[in-house]
């Protein structure tokens, strides 16, 4: 078709008929063209949908228009601010499609239909004319007010998301055309927005991770996965199991001990009925699932495996001694993985003999929800070996991201200081909620100790003399973990950590941990003259932040991720960086007013309740009070783009970056020293993300 043509189609409805005929998916600007046909034919497994509210725009060749008029007010509502694709079965009941097809005979079909619109047999309905859908106006106005409340959650300071219901409201009070004319002013306007570049960067870095030199450009063809054996059924290796029996993989689990055993299949029973009630599978295929799990006590089962995933604690020489058993047992093709999260491949696998078929496959908690697969490759792993588990990733639903080896990978390498850095500034006498609610106000799904509850205290009391040895100088040393444990606090586990967590409420801060960070203090002895330091909001985000961004530069810098855009997933998909938040600019200078948590205060303060005011800093004794404003900054709220970790910091600038923490580092040691990476970038002005001629050879391998 000629593009005058689909002008034409688009924006007039055609002055000749015109049918759609659709098969496979029609997304964004393709479905857009189809409803402004006169007519829709599709087959059964048609997909459709207007997803572009999630690349932070809306749809921009009248589909705010006609798709109302088509499937009804509150179905299209649905579809666009959901991004909700449906099938052309179920588009054909609402209205969408006029008419289901046989792939054989669409064509023929679909012409059938244009000659009998020609011939008037059948009307020539254009849809931006159509109002019989929509409602009264007051129904209409009811059900978009409904809407507005809804997208409170769904899409909370996304601009897109009140800028598509107040276009729609435009067609529905003035007519289709006045509608499109604004939805197509209000398009352009966002396409070049924060939002939408950062969501569309998000978009096309998701769409890259699978693209590997070596592995996906040559023609190696990845080997079936028929049969899997997932060692250790707690947490992690239930989870994974799960993800498997979810994908119709067959699992042997294996376990210490029948309790052991029994209390790993009951996990994954409950993440089954877990993900039934999150709707995202179907009751039915509960026991379906289970009847592909087989528990085991030994290595018995694992003579015809393809892969074995190792999943218990994070102790060296329990996984030593593991990879050099199931060497023995599994046939040669058996690709063998490990679940660990921190621990050098090198070190685990240097008992053995089949180095060209290890690999780290490290999922992320809780392994059967969270969609990122970290595939860890040494310089020996084979090609084959991980153009298999990049398959079984995709066969998951995950995205997997391959990087090379070291101490805690891309991921928790990069966020090693994420940890550390709050515990640092609970030493220098910060308020702990108040550094949660500055984290979480940034836009992360909850601030650092609350998600040290929630992922429980083990994994950092394991991997703690790991990090040491392996980062030396900038590696900050704590007890909080250790002296909370000691308190009698697990997290969320036992119900008692930072905050208390009871069934059916929400955690609350728990005001009786105030003695054990004290405590804390005192033997770190690291507040300046013994007195608690000062400092605004925006500092205590950057000094948590931006040691990250310091260390991610070194994971870039030692080619450990293959581009930039796979550590913006990797933060966005496996530590909920956000890919978008509102908040202050960097020189706006707004801050979270929250006063010293004491016991007294606990209770009755929430981080949900905490709100945004500008120019009120943290003040010792309790109380909100007025500071002033830095000399020459302007208070001012906007949209803040982020993107993931490494798109956020270009846009923050490696300059300023670097300055911060070269000043910090004078006043609190080599945690906070800039690396070379950092540097160079800064004093040259390059970005963060932009390759250098040293990240274009593969990925290797690191102690």
């Amino acid at each position: 078709m000629a593009r005058d043509d689909v002008k034409a189609i688009v924006l007039t409805e055609g002055k000749k008929p015109s049918v759609a005929a659709i098969q496979g998916i029609a997304l964004g600007g393709g479905l857009e063209l189809t409803l402004a046909c006169h007519a829709r034919i599709a087959t059964s497994e048609a997909q459709l949908g207007l997803p572009e509210l999630t690349l932070g725009i809306i749809p921009g060749s009248g589909g705010t228009q006609r798709l109302p008029r088509l499937v009804g007010l509150p179905k299209a509502i649905e579809m666009m601010l959901q991004s909700k694709f449906i099938t052309a079965e179920e588009g054909k009941e609402c209205g969408l499609v006029d008419a289901l097809s046989s792939p054989n005979e669409l064509i023929k079909t679909s012409r059938h239909w244009a000659l009998e619109i020609a011939s008037s047999i059948r009307p020539w309905t254009k849809s931006l004319g159509r109002t019989d859908k929509l409602g009264s106006l007051s129904e209409a106005r009811t059900i978009l007010i409904m809407a507005r409340q809804q997208i409170k959650k769904i899409g909370r300071n996304m601009p897109q998301y009140q800028a598509c219901l107040d276009v729609i409201e435009e067609g529905v009070i003035f007519g289709g055309h006045a509608g499109v004319l604004k939805e197509d002013k209000v398009f352009k306007d966002l396409v070049p927005s924060p939002t939408s570049r950062a969501l569309v960067h998000v978009f096309l870095a998701q769409r890259s991770t699978t693209k590997v030199p070596g592995i996906t450009d040559v023609q190696l063809k990845p080997r079936k996965i028929r049969k899997v054996a997932v060692i250790g059924g707690g947490l992690m290796g239930s989870g994974i199991a799960t993800a498997l029996l979810v994908s119709n993989i067959p699992v042997v689990l294996k376990e210490l001990n029948p309790q052991f055993l029994l209390r790993g299949q009951k996990m994954i029973a409950d993440n089954l009925e877990g993900l039934v009630k999150r709707g995202s599978l179907a009751k039915d295929r509960i026991n379906k699932a289970l009847l592909l799990l087989k528990g085991t006590l030994d290595y018995s089962d694992f003579t015809d495996v393809d892969m074995v995933v190792e999943g218990v604690i994070e102790n060296i020489p329990l996984k030593q001694s593991i990879f050099a058993d199931i060497e023995k047992i599994c046939p040669p093709h058996c690709i063998l993985a490990t679940n660990t999260s921190t621990i050098d491949l090198n070190i685990i696998c240097e008992k053995t003999n089949s180095q060209d078929r290890i690999i780290g496959a490290h999922f992320f908690s809780p392994a059967h929800i969270m969609p990122l697969l970290e595939i860890v490759r040494t310089e020996k792993t084979s090609p084959q070996a991980i153009l298999d588990l990049i398959t079984v990733g995709k066969i998951l639903k995950k995205v997997p991201i391959v990087v090379g080896n070291c101490t805690g990978f891309a991921v928790n390498r990069a966020f090693f200081p994420y940890r550390q850095g709050s515990e640092l500034l609970v030493s220098l006498g910060i308020d702990v909620f108040r550094i949660d609610c500055v984290i979480s106000s940034f836009g992360m799904p909850m601030g650092p100790f609350q998600l040290r509850d929630v992922i429980g205290y083990g994994v950092g009391l394991a991997v703690k003399d790991i990090y040491a040895t392996a980062f030396g100088e900038r590696n900050f040393s704590s007890d909080l973990t250790d002296m909370m444990a000691q308190n009698g606090r697990q997290g969320k586990s036992n119900g008692k950590g930072y905050y208390i967590y009871e069934k059916g409420e929400k955690p609350k801060p728990d005001p009786s941990v105030q003695h054990v960070i004290e405590e804390y203090r005192k033997r770190a002895k690291t507040m300046p003259g013994g007195k608690p330091v000062i400092l605004m909001d925006q500092d205590i985000l950057e000094m948590i932040l931006f040691p990250v961004v310091n260390e991610a530069c070194r994971v870039m810098d030692e080619n450990i991720v293959i581009r930039a855009s796979d550590l913006d997933i990797a933060s966005v998909l496996g530590m909920g960086f956000p890919k978008y938040s509102c908040g202050r600019a960097r020189s706006g200078g707004m801050r979270v007013a929250a006063p010293v948590m004491t016991p007294a205060l606990m209770w009755r303060s929430s981080p949900s309740l905490w709100r945004w005011r500008p120019w009120q800093a943290h003040r010792h004794d309790g109380d909100l009070r007025e500071c002033d404003a830095p000399q020459g900054r302007k208070a001012k709220e906007e949209h803040v783009w982020r993107g993931g970790l490494v798109f956020w910091a270009d846009s923050v600038g490696a300059p300023y970056i670097y300055s911060k923490l070269s000043k910090w580092a004078e006043t609190y040691g080599p945690f906070f020293k800039p690396s070379s990476y950092l540097e160079q970038r800064a004093k040259t002005g390059l970005p963060l993300s932009a390759p250098s001629s040293s990240q274009q050879v593969p990925l290797r391998s690191h102690m």
